[in-house]
């Protein structure tokens, strides 16, 4: 009798957990094993047909002479997915050559992973290319989050019915919420614990209560500390916590090392201002000649200047067209922006981002 068909959530998480254990004897295996071991066993998990040549194209040179690992095509979806090594770190120029590839094959989608990270580019997004990473799933996310959100990226019906752009937007909630609850129990179960402990309060119940009626946080946020919110690994079931409320101007910062830089995001024009006193790591990548172009130019016009060794620091404010700019001025490297700068909740600017042009 043939074994029962398990619905692909169950599917996928059972494969990464099967990942996970041998992971820990083969830690960072190269591309080959990456393709067979990791991404061909989760495209199985997930519903593809990996022994059908019509539906996971390997390796294929399209007619402009662009190439990726795979094209995934079931239905009416279909999304370009290139493979790296596990020791590979995921850069713009991965993205652009899944992304190139899938644009020419007529999708707006590609995926690229190097086994731990999977990373969704959007061709409909704009800016440069680090810029339309739409979102992005990782192994050592917490529980069975990643197998969720992956189970979610990767069902074969979700292509097949070409319903991943939705799928995509629950994956992006899910992932807001939990950055949410994380900061919700990071910022404000310290204030609950510490009422409790002054005023003798029994049960943290009570304590978060009277946190409440002090106005030291929201009803949401309590009831996301005392569990009411009513949480499972995917939290697909769940509304999302309220988006961060319209402003002309949003101040957000970004730390790296030794440095820390502000600037203020106006979603009218797009534009980011980092703010006169940030500091920026003096070092810049070797292969970030742009960056170092434009560090000269701004300290001839006189807007940076060396403060030490280790740092700059700007003197006045300037503006830069996108978050990725900005932050790698900061980084001294390749930065997205739209992830590494945040607010005074600790919230991505990616939170903020304007929806996707389809144009």
């Amino acid at each position: 009798m043939p074994s029962p068909v398990l619905p692909i959530h169950d599917a996928v998480r059972d494969a990464v957990q099967d990942i996970q254990r041998w992971l820990t004897a083969l830690p960072s295996p190269g591309e080959a094993v990456v393709r067979q071991a990791i991404v061909l066993r989760l495209l199985q998990a997930a519903g593809f047909d990996i022994w059908n040549p019509a539906e996971v194209v390997p390796e294929e040179t399209n007619a402009t002479g662009n190439r990726a690992d795979f094209l995934i095509r079931v239905g009416a979806g279909k999304f370009a997915l290139e493979v790296k090594g596990m020791g590979v770190t995921l850069a713009a120029s991965h993205f652009q050559q899944a992304a190139t590839y899938a644009v020419n094959e007529g999708t707006r989608w590609a995926v690229v992973t190097n086994g731990r990270v999977w990373i969704v580019i959007d061709e409909h997004l704009p800016g440069k290319w680090e810029e339309r990473v739409a979102l992005r799933a990782e192994l050592a996310q917490e529980g069975d989050t990643f197998a969720a959100d992956l189970a979610t990226l990767l069902d074969a019906e979700t292509w097949r019915a070409d319903a991943f752009a939705k799928a995509a937007e629950e994956v992006q909630q899910r992932q807001r919420r939990r950055h949410d609850e994380a900061r919700i129990e990071r910022e404000k179960r310290p204030i609950v614990e510490e009422i409790q402990a002054k005023y003798q309060i029994p049960t943290f119940e009570l304590a978060a209560e009277n946190a409440v009626e002090a106005g030291k946080m929201t009803e949401a946020e309590r009831d996301v500390l005392l569990g009411k919110a009513g949480k499972n690994t995917s939290g697909s079931d769940l509304p999302p916590l309220p988006p961060p409320p319209p402003s002309s101007e949003v101040l957000f910062t970004y730390r790296i090392r030794e440095a820390e830089a502000r600037a203020l995001y106006r979603p009218a024009d797009g534009t980011w201002t980092v703010l006169a006193g940030s500091t920026a790591l003096a070092q810049v990548k070797a292969y970030a000649q742009n960056i170092a172009q434009r560090r000269a130019a701004f300290i001839q016009s006189g807007k940076l200047a060396q403060q030490d060794e280790q740092l700059l620091v700007y003197l006045s404010d300037t503006v830069y067209p996108s978050p990725s700019t900005a932050a790698e001025d900061i980084s001294g490297g390749s930065k997205n922006g739209w992830i590494c700068w945040k607010d005074a909740q600790g919230r991505p600017a990616q939170d903020y981002r304007p929806p996707a042009q389809t144009v």
